[in-house]
């Protein structure tokens, strides 16, 4: 697997979300309340996190090909895909909590079909219109899968980041501690989700070919 093949460069990868919500949730645990410190850290979480996983499917793309500079590639396109990528994730994050507030439904259907949203964005350097299109394409004819998927990886990484809290919190604590467990934890959960956009598109590419090649295509 490649969370596990090419996990310390991961690990460099996750710190692009990981970093900056270390110190979003070092400085909301400073409000008191549980309430007020919620409202900061998710929409952060789900604004931030989908760029790492953007970073990490050109990474991912670059190993399955056995092309070098992967990590050179992804922060490259990354750096280049910037003010896109926040905001294909800052809308995306708002469909989902929109979506949440109305039927709570809604809020699911958006978050799982927008799985492949960084993808289409980086990768395949679509506009934003035309990435969600392709994200909705792609996702909808597995969309059960798709959710199965998301839901396994959030729990795998949950769990890892539990036990990561508390080996580590024998030593660290506050802001190192939590820096330390999410960069470890994190690629469980997104390196899958990359792998996902890449083997949707494959499979999205070959059935155009089966379509083409079919007598009455």
């Amino acid at each position: 697997m490649v969370a596990l093949r090419h996990f310390p460069p991961l690990v460099l990868i996750a710190l692009v979300a990981d970093l900056p919500l270390a110190i979003i949730r070092t400085a909301a645990g400073d409000l008191g309340s549980g309430l007020a410190t919620a409202i900061v850290v998710i929409p952060s979480i789900a604004v931030v996190t989908p760029i790492a996983k953007a970073a990490a499917i050109v990474a991912v793309d670059r190993w399955e090909r056995g092309e070098s500079g992967a990590l050179r590639a992804a922060f490259g396109a990354l750096i280049r895909r910037l003010p896109l990528i926040v905001l294909a994730s800052v809308l995306w994050a708002v469909a989902v909590f929109a979506g949440v507030a109305l039927l709570v439904i809604p809020g699911v259907i958006a978050l799982v079909l927008g799985q492949c949203l960084m993808g289409a964005v980086i990768l395949e350097r679509r506009s934003l219109a035309d990435a969600v299109r392709r994200s909705v394409a792609l996702v909808r004819p597995r969309f059960f899968a798709v959710l199965a998927l998301f839901l396994v990886v959030q729990v795998v990484a949950g769990v890892a980041a539990g036990l990561l809290e508390a080996i580590f919190g024998l030593a660290l604590s506050g802001l190192a501690l939590d820096l330390v467990s999410g960069c470890l934890s994190s690629p469980l959960a997104f390196a899958p989700l990359a792998v996902l956009f890449l083997r949707s598109r494959a499979m999205d590419d070959a059935a155009a070919a089966r379509a083409a090649e079919s007598p009455n295509g």
